[in-house]
Parts: structure tokens; sequence; C-alpha cells
């Protein structure tokens, strides 16, 4: 199916629509997102208000200048975002500028923050290359919204974010973020089918050397001895129940890094869990990581999504982000942890694991 452009609302004279009015291109997005068989794809939905600004430097000061700026707004297209750049009209000589404009997008699991930057009209002042000057930047992290709506239904943020690379100024904006595949939370239960697939992925901030991270799979037993593994140096584990994609020592590229096929219905009987955990192998802190995520996927369907935006990765070298373990009635089930199980290698975090495990899972009794 083909996808659109992101499209710009226009306001009703500068003004914006009203919620009412957002709330309803809300559904006809969403609509739209459904193809002619009525598969939904892998698209999330955004509704970006760029409202105001306070405070902002004024970058036409000198002789004949008014001491102010002509501002305007500029939103990123950034990894997953579906769409290219947009951007207000400029408002002239003014600090406290008012667009009140509207933007939707769509954008899937990559996304890690909508990224804004305002900026001064002043193509006779060439103090950057296109003639703008910066005012400022701002980002809005997607993990703002996690855990505050149902699968398909919208969430809301409405807030001011300070402007980084300036001196003074915030940027008002608010943001209506429908998820069309499932978030899930720390200690949250996904049932799983007999086959499925977890994907990882981690990205760096363009300045930052990339780490080289593995992922692997340990299985446990009901008295949390190793039992087999599978990690970049043994793809196949688990008498071919367990399969890893290959090591991905950069994170680059526009799907997930590294992918772990899983069959429970192959798993040999001791199997009582198994551990899904990410290392530094260089033992670099992971907390370098900008965005970290780990996906469900059955039948070509995401079924369960966490991620932990900039800021939000622990400073550990291992990171325990979840489990497949069978519930009372024997039943496999996924729980997110995102918990720190330092450790150059899995088998170094594995005694972290289990004592998260026996003191927050049920390990033991």
């Amino acid at each position: 199916m083909a996808l659109a452009k992101a499209a710009m609302i226009p306001g009703k004279g500068g003004k914006g629509y009203s919620r009412g009015g957002v709330a309803a291109f809300g559904q006809q997005l969403l609509h739209a997102a459904v193809s002619a068989d009525g598969h939904k794809p892998e698209l999330n939905e955004v509704i970006l208000e760029v409202l105001e600004a306070r405070n902002l430097r004024a970058a036409d000061t000198g002789l004949f200048q008014s001491g102010k700026s002509d501002p305007y707004v500029v939103i990123k297209d950034v990894k997953g975002l579906v769409g290219d750049d947009q951007r207000t009209k400029v408002m002239k000589a003014t600090l406290n500028p008012v667009w009140n404009q509207t933007f939707a997008y769509r954008f899937n699991y990559k996304l890690s923050a909508f990224k804004f930057k305002v900026k001064d009209s002043d193509p006779g002042l060439l103090e950057n290359l296109d003639g703008d000057d910066p005012l400022g930047t701002a980002k809005l992290p997607i993990d703002a919204f996690f855990g505050k709506a149902p699968t398909g239904q919208p969430c809301s943020v409405d807030l001011w974010l300070p402007l980084k690379k300036a001196p003074t100024g915030q940027l008002h904006v608010r943001a209506h973020v429908t998820f069309n595949i499932p978030i899930a939370v720390p200690g949250m239960q996904i049932a799983l089918p007999p086959r499925f697939q977890i994907g990882l992925a981690w990205e760096f901030k363009k300045k930052e050397t990339p780490l080289d991270l593995d992922a692997s799979v340990v299985g446990l037993d009901s008295n949390e001895q190793i039992v087999d593994q599978v990690w970049f140096k043994n793809l196949v584990g688990f008498g071919g129940a367990v399969r890893h994609s290959g090591d991905d020592p950069t994170g680059d590229g526009s799907g997930d890094d590294e992918t772990i096929t899983i069959d429970t219905s192959k798993l040999p009987a001791r199997v009582e869990k198994l551990v899904v955990v990410i290392n530094s192998f260089t033992m670099q802190p992971l907390s370098k990581v900008k965005f970290a995520y780990i996906r469900l996927i059955a039948g070509g369907q995401t079924i369960g999504f966490y991620g932990l935006g900039e800021g939000k990765v622990p400073n550990c070298t291992g990171l325990f982000f979840g489990v497949v373990q069978k519930d009372s009635s024997k039943a496999w089930n996924f729980v997110t942890t995102a918990a720190v199980a330092n450790g150059r290698t899995v088998k170094e975090s594995v005694p972290s694991i289990v004592a998260y495990g026996n003191a927050r899972l049920g390990w033991k009794d």
C-alpha cells in the first residue's frame, strides 16, 4: 500500500483546528491507514500542533535591525517518521510567536523522538548556508506516550519544551499519538503463540561511536540452571527451537538489528524460561544508547513493543530486557523487565538475572 507523506492541516483563520477538528482528522488518518483488505500496517499516527514560543533569542540585531526575530518551526524528518520536513509559517518581528498550526504524520517503531528546529527567517544574513539563523532545537521523546492509552486509542500531551543550543526560549507543542502496535510496560504479561520472533534494536547519537552490543537468549530450568544459550557465537540452539539472526555490531539499518526466532513447541522439556539480554562486549556503558527497543512478532505483526528513549537506558553493561516463561497453566508468556544485569557476556549477567527473577518474577516461592 502506498503511504502518503506528512499532511499539514492549515489553521482556520490562522488559529488552527479546534480539539474536535483535530480528533476528527485523527479518525480520518486512522481510517486511511487501513488497506483494501482490512489489514492495518505497522504504522502509528500522530497529530502535532505547533502552538507558540516564548522568550526566543533576538537574531535581528544591530543597526537598522528590529532587535527581534522572524521565527518559524521545522518538524524534522527523523528515522521512523514517514514524510519529509514540514515547516510553519514565518511570524514577523517577534520573540513570542503564535503559530497554531497542525501537522499529521505516521511513524513506525524506529522513531525515538519528534524533533523541532526553531529558526529565524533572514535570507539577507548568511549566518547559516541557507540564510536562516538557528534559534534552538527541541525533542519530544516517543516514550512520553507509552502506557498512556490502550492500543488504537489516542493519548495526548501538552508541553512547553525548553530549547537546546540556545541561550533562552521555549516551544509550546501539543501532540496526539495513536499506537496501532501494542505497547508493553515492565511487568506486563503478553500471551505468546508457539512460534514467534523477538526483534531488538538500538541507536546511537550521530556523533557517538556505536558500541558493539550483543543480543542473547539463555534457557533456564526450574532451578535456574543454564540449559542452553543462543548468541552471536552460537546462532542455533535448543535442538533448533531457537535461532539467532547474527551479530549486528553497529545498530545501523531501518529494521530490527538482531532477531531471534523461537518455537516453544520444540523446546527441551527442561526449559522453564528464556531470558533475553543485551550486553556491551567492550564493557562500555549502555547509557550511550539513544534509543533501544524490544518487540514481539507473530504472523508478521508486532504483538508487543517496549522502548527505552534517550536518558532512559541504564548506566550498565548488561540489560535484562525480558523473559519468555510459563504461567501457572503452563502457557508461555513474555514479561518485559528492562532490568540491570551487568556483564560483558550473557553468562556473566545470569546471576543478576536470577536474583531479579527470584525477587520480582516469582521464580522462587
